[in-house]
């Protein structure tokens, strides 16, 4: 009997939950401990004497001393700590029997909580290294917490850190460095940063320093002298002395370059538009994008000018892009962007406000201005229109002059990049009266000069409305696209923010707020609770915000939008029932007062889902565990509360055509009922061919809960794959009758990836033995890359859902053959594709079509066998796989369904509050004696006169 054997059944004699230990968690509770560790943790260590494919050739050695002579001592170091193991293991069940609860676990968790520590600096007992991650050992428990990678052998490697796994994810999530191939991308690019400076060396000084810590990017720097003095030439010597130590200090993965210096003396101070033009000039030909700095600001972190970059190179339509001003102190905000009257004056968005991190300061957007202290221009537009137009504008409007010209002329957009953020010593040129004086001059040429486009495009100044109109107008003026008529103002609620990592449905939900950005709307996202760093971290605050996207972190119970921007949105979306639920009394106070369309992204169903969950458990006695989700067997939401709040919107989306059918049977109007389902594109086909993979593979989010995807792949693990192993044993044995072959096949392993893995599931698989030996969770990877790189097949088995699965889409997208449920199937719409495409070909085999469908538990376990055995059938299905998500998954179609929706939404609530202005102007000339018809006719919506019905059972 091997060791893992004698450690199972020693375990099972003093506690069927040895394996595991019990820690309190961070709420207090007590529970077993699963992420506390920064290395891996393995529930069932590898059997000694085993050498594991790679494990000596591959380097990994040096961890283990499996390999050659010193495999000896590893094996007497191992056989001492199973003896102190059994020993701790008898003190433990002493403990339960001779002293009380309370005291016996309170020596346990403190002893736990010793080993806790210990264990972070340990590569022995219960402690591997990540290395082995995607091997075929034994039963792991392994928990990533930092960026993987895939080293072509199937590994995925975790790099090493000197902070605990808490403090590592921590800064992690305050870092806003870039992606790394972002990265690498940007150091290809050259901007050229041309500073104009006059007799301030001190903040020159500043100034450049900031400058030469950047990161991220390849630049050459000009330096525009307008003083000419022998203090700011020593400064500029000073610091191409730092650039010259930087460049060589520089590595292959450095974090920026210096190409070029350029020290320009104009001693006759000619002004901001000549001297600035000059520094162009000497810039080079690779040059893509020109960076004015004044003297007088300091760049605030090292990756300021990366961040612009990224964001002009990202948005097609951005000639320009400015950053955040706010005072030397950063206590105050200068602009966030700037608006322009339609009398010429102009206004910095937020100046004078201390709340810097407020939602409207915090999204790229694009914007009327920014300012010439710190702006960033396409080279090839600015030389286009001959440099600034120095000769209308010799102080100030130069920088608004070319704005101007980028708009209203070439039809592009100057965006803002909150991001980037410069502490400015504002009027530091000429002092604040002598700066007003000019600014006054400037203004009436400029006016003139733009007369029409001021009045046609840009809204009057709003000083003389009350307050709360005034807030409207900033709020519509501070994002151009919030002022365009033929542009929908969106107010986005979801029950969270759509993190794309979280599963569940927010990654189609981040999908959907990606094209409806890129279609041009503006856009605020609000989650019903306050945001959390657990939920959605800085890092995914920003990759939402950078889509251009205001994000509310207060949460919609804090957001008094009604009262706050009343006449702002036009069209309300709201994401899931549960949303739906806890929101509708407050979009009907905003109704109320500015009347909007509605669409109600259904996401899924979920009463469907909870029925056939329900029919399962009651009719075909399956047990799943999740069932307990479910409170005396009545469904989270009940069909009629769906139905209600089907009604209720002006348009319903879904994600599956046969569910949008469903809806066209509850609505009034079921032409406005739509499917959109999936973005996937095809960047990420996986490159392995079949020979190279191995291992089955199951991801779902799961979040301490059985529910759904832990009773797809309980029901998977408890009906199926115990007869897939045994199979493919049998056959192992018969190949190996047959041809004399000693190596038989390894069996198939299973990965099961996701976040939050229940407990009770790992429990389950370990009390089987049938299954231990052969299952790996993952815990919350980073990325999944490299399990889908190294899987040779996929799995879905789900039997009770809604909806369409997200991870399916995406194992139909990387290329990995995928064996999918009869529900599943249907869900996609495939079952009846695939009976057309059989009815075609007689001897069709039913594995050849998109994806194998596993209609029962036979056909499931065929349909693995089938696929991880015949490499031509794997490569058909991987072609078919690919090729159905290129005709149903574009990114294209999805974005023009969403436009025909919205349209159609903004036309409804254009029509509504015509409605509503013809009401008032009637009441006005009527003496407020005009009939009620209109606005009661509007008040009837549903939406006002409808109550989501408590919930019952059915």
């Amino acid at each position: 009997m091997n060791w893992r054997r004698q450690q199972q059944q020693h375990d099972s004699n003093l506690c069927s939950s040895a394996s595991y230990g019990s820690y309190h968690d961070d709420d207090g509770g007590f529970l077993p401990r699963r992420t506390t560790a920064a290395v891996p943790v393995v529930v069932l260590a590898p059997t000694q004497g085993e050498q594991t494919p790679g494990q000596c050739a591959g380097g990994t050695a040096k961890h283990y001393d499996h390999c050659g002579d010193g495999g000896v001592k590893q094996k007497k170091k191992n056989n001492n700590n199973k003896k102190r193991k059994h020993r701790i293991s008898f003190l433990f069940l002493c403990l339960f029997v001779l002293l009380p609860a309370s005291i016996s676990w309170t020596l346990i968790v403190v002893y736990f909580r010793k080993v806790l520590v210990l264990s972070r600096t340990t590569r022995s007992g219960i402690i591997i290294p990540q290395e082995q991650q995607g091997l075929s050992w034994g039963p792991l428990l392994m928990f990533p917490t930092g960026g993987s990678s895939s080293d072509g052998t199937g590994e995925i490697q975790q790099r090493s850190n000197q902070h605990s796994e808490d403090e590592e994810e921590h800064l992690a999530s305050l870092d806003p460095a870039p992606h790394e191939d972002d990265y690498h991308k940007l150091l290809l690019d050259v901007v050229s940063i041309v500073i104009l400076t006059h007799d301030k060396q001190d903040a020159l000084a500043k100034l450049l320093s900031s400058v030469i810590s950047q990161k991220g990017i390849t630049f050459e720097i000009i330096i525009v002298d307008s003083g000419c003095k022998p203090k700011t030439e020593r400064v500029v010597q000073d610091a191409f002395d730092m650039m010259i130590a930087h460049n060589n200090s520089t590595t292959a993965a450095a974090s920026s370059f210096v190409v070029a210096r350029e020290y320009v003396k104009l001693c006759d101070n000619p002004g901001y538009g000549v001297s600035n033009n000059e520094g162009v000039k000497k810039s080079s030909n690779e040059t893509k994008w020109i960076l004015f700095l004044n003297d007088d600001i300091v760049l605030k972190d090292e990756y300021f000018t990366y961040h612009m970059i990224h964001l002009g190179n990202n948005h097609e339509e951005a000639a320009a892009v400015g950053c955040v001003l706010t005072s030397a102190k950063g206590d105050k905000l200068i602009e966030a962007g700037s608006i322009v009257w339609n009398d010429g004056s102009a206004a910095g968005f937020g100046r004078g406000r201390k709340d810097l991190d407020a939602p409207e300061f915090s999204y790229p957007k694009p914007v009327d201005y920014v300012s010439g202290a710190c702006l960033m221009v396409d080279k090839g537009v600015f030389l286009d229109y001959g440099g600034f137009d120095h000769e209308h504008f010799p102080n100030y409007y130069e920088d608004t002059d070319l704005q101007m010209h980028i708009q209203h002329d070439l039809g592009k957009e100057v965006w803002l990049q909150p991001l980037s953020i410069a502490h400015h010593e504002e009027h530091g040129s000429f002092g604040e009266k002598e700066s007003l004086d000019l600014m006054t001059k400037s203004r009436k040429i400029f006016f003139e000069k733009w007369k029409k486009p001021l009045q046609n495009y840009h809204l009057p100044i709003p000083y003389h409305l009350p307050r709360k109109e005034q807030d409207t107008a900033f709020q519509r003026a501070g994002d151009l696209r919030g002022r365009k008529s033929d542009k929908a103002s969106i107010l986005y609620i979801d029950g969270r923010l759509p993190n794309k990592d979280m599963g569940s449905g927010f990654g189609r939900a981040f999908d959907n707020l990606s094209v409806l950005a890129s279609l041009g709307y503006r856009i605020t996202a609000v989650s019903l609770e306050p945001v959390t760093d657990k939920w959605c971290n800085v890092k995914c605050l920003n990759d939402i915000r950078q889509l251009g996207i205001e994000v509310v972190t207060s949460g919609l119970r804090e957001f008094y939008v009604a009262k706050d921007r009343p006449e702002l949105y036009n069209i309300v979306i709201v994401s899931r029932p549960g949303t739906f639920l806890f929101s509708y009394k407050k979009l009907q106070r905003l109704f109320s007062k500015s009347p909007f369309a509605m669409i109600y992204d259904s996401e899924a169903l979920t009463y469907r889902r909870d029925e056939m969950l329900i029919r399962l458990v009651k009719e075909d006695r399956i047990m799943f565990p999740g069932r307990q989700f479910l409170d005396n067997h009545n469904t989270i939401f009940s069909k009629r509360q769906e139905i209600t709040m089907l009604s209720m919107a002006d348009y319903v989306l879904t994600v599956s055509t046969t569910e949008t059918e469903l809806v066209k049977q509850h609505v009034a109007n079921s032409s406005n009922a739509e499917t959109i389902g999936h973005i996937m594109d095809l960047t990420s086909i996986t490159k392995k061919q079949f020979s190279q993979r191995s291992g089955i593979l199951f991801i779902g989010s799961f979040h301490d809960s059985m529910y759904y995807n832990g009773d797809a792949i309980w029901y998977f693990l408890h009906e199926i794959y115990p007869l897939v192993l045994r199979a493919q044993q049998e056959a192992a044995k018969a190949a190996a009758v047959a041809t004399l072959d000693d190596h038989p096949q390894p069996p198939m392993r299973l990965t099961i990836a996701g976040r939050k893995i229940p407990m009770r599931l790992i429990r389950f698989v370990i009390s089987n033995a049938t299954l231990a030996n052969h299952v790996t969770f993952l815990e919350s990877p980073k990325s999944i890359d490299s399990l889908m790189e190294n899987a040779r097949v996929f799995i879905a088995p789900h039997q009770y859902g809604s909806g369409i699965q997200y991870k399916v889409s995406q194992a139909f997208a990387y290329g990995v053959p995928t064996v999918i449920s009869g529900l599943t199937a249907e869900s996609f719409g495939l079952q009846q594709q695939q009976q057309d495409e059989e009815e075609e070909e007689e001897n069709n085999d039913h594995n050849a079509g998109i994806g194998c469908i596993g209609a029962n538990v036979d056909s499931f376990k065929e349909c693995i066998l089938d696929l991880y055995n015949d490499e031509a059938l794997w490569n058909k299905c991987r072609e078919n796989q690919v090729e159905f998500i290129r005709s149903t998954h574009a990114r294209e179609d999805v974005s023009e369904k969403w436009s025909s929706v919205i349209q159609r939404a903004l036309t409804t609530a254009n029509n509504r509050r015509e409605m509503i202005k013809k009401y008032n102007n009637d009441k006005n000339k009527n003496n407020n004696k005009s009939d009620n018809k209109d606005k009661n006719h509007l008040l009837d919506h549903p939406l006002m006169k409808n109550k989501i019905p408590e919930h019952s059972s059915e």
